[in-house]
């Protein structure tokens, strides 16, 4: 059997199934043959996810009973009530972004994460699949072609999800045991349909006419298209065997084809109309690291976190690539989409959902 398609008569847990991650493997699961699925999240399923999950089972394209449970990661009996009788949990779980209390990031982060790990023993769980972070590597320098063995986990971090990602990873990995296998897995810069935090942000800032390209634009950068990293996901289920090198190991998942940041979200901006930003001035990296400084003290004095950071500057300007061949060679995972593929796919579908509802006139793109 194939790498990534060993999950059928399974039951599965996935927590974090209202994201973009979290929801669409959901249906790849049951895509896959998965006999149960129980979708675990904070945030009741979206109508769209839920008619798409119950209108498959029903139609008989899959089968399969699915379970939507509302619950708190944060609170260990929600938690281990819902790993009941499942043989594999999908921790896809996280509080991302750099607007939350600091205590909240360890909350869910590193404690929900512990919860999950405890519910997994108590009911006899035989795998831990996380979804975790690149970012728990970085340094704020360049990345160029580095494999996971290059990109030890640092001793300080660029902020406060990166920190309590790397905490959750490690107890996670460190509770790998013949018992419960464990594997972290992590995308880099996913996108696709149905994302509500990557391209919506820059696409309404393009739209705006506020979006310039920061440094030369000529950075290089992995991305990961959804379905490729949940193809990667259920890679890592499928590796972990008695003696596998995966047990309780880290890979990064991506696309494998990196692309140039700011030329591939240009051809996004042109699709919807918008103007294309390499007609506009560039901004220097140095003058917005500064700014970035600048943003972070304001913020710090009126005690509101402020989009603009050093963090975001970096990551809107350094190289960030990865060479994947230990997820190849160790998990079996190759793309199922190339990268020109699935950035077809996310364009259509923002076209198509995203910009009629953005207060965006589309304009002929030519694309």
């Amino acid at each position: 059997m194939s790498p990534g398609y060993g999950v059928k008569g399974e039951r599965c847990m996935v927590t974090g199934s209202s994201g973009l991650v979290g929801g669409r493997l959901v249906e790849m699961l049951f895509e896959r043959g998965a006999k149960s699925v129980t979708a675990f999240d904070l945030k009741p399923a979206d109508d769209g996810l839920k008619s798409r999950v119950t209108d498959a089972i029903k139609a008989g394209r899959v089968s399969g009973k699915v379970t939507w449970v509302v619950g708190d990661l944060t609170k260990p009996q929600e938690v281990s009530d819902a790993c009941k009788d499942v043989d594999t949990i999908y921790h896809i779980a996280a509080l991302v972004g750099p607007f939350y209390p600091t205590p909240l990031y360890h909350a869910v982060n590193y404690t929900g994460t512990l919860n999950v790990i405890e519910g997994a023993k108590l009911h006899k769980v035989r795998k831990i699949v996380m979804s975790s972070s690149p970012s728990t590597r970085f340094t704020g320098e360049d990345i160029e072609g580095l494999t996971e063995d290059d990109l030890p986990i640092p001793d300080t971090f660029l902020q406060i999800y990166a920190e309590t990602k790397a905490l959750g990873e490690k107890a996670l990995r460190a509770a790998n045991s013949p018992d419960l296998m464990t594997i972290a897995v992590a995308p880099h810069q996913v996108y696709g349909p149905h994302d509500l935090l990557f391209l919506p942000n820059l696409l309404q800032t393009a739209g705006s006419e506020l979006l310039r390209v920061f440094g030369n634009g000529e950075n290089i950068c992995s991305f990961c298209y959804v379905d490729n990293y949940c193809h990667g996901l259920m890679c890592g289920a499928d590796s972990m065997k008695e003696g596998a090198a995966s047990l309780g190991e880290f890979y990064i998942i991506t696309d494998d084809q990196p692309q140039k940041f700011w030329h591939v979200l240009n051809v996004a901006i042109v699709a919807m109309g918008f103007t294309d930003i390499f007609s506009k001035f560039k901004l220097p990296t140095l003058l917005m690291i500064v700014l970035g400084y600048i943003s972070e003290a304001i913020g710090w004095l009126i005690g509101k976190k402020l989009k603009l950071n050093v963090f975001s500057v970096k990551m809107l300007t350094i190289h960030r690539y990865f060479d994947i061949k230990n997820a190849k060679r160790d998990l079996g995972y190759k793309p199922i989409f190339t990268f020109e593929q699935g950035w077809a796919k996310t364009i259509e579908w923002f076209k198509e959902n995203w910009l009629p509802t953005s207060g965006f006139q589309q304009k002929e793109s030519g694309l």
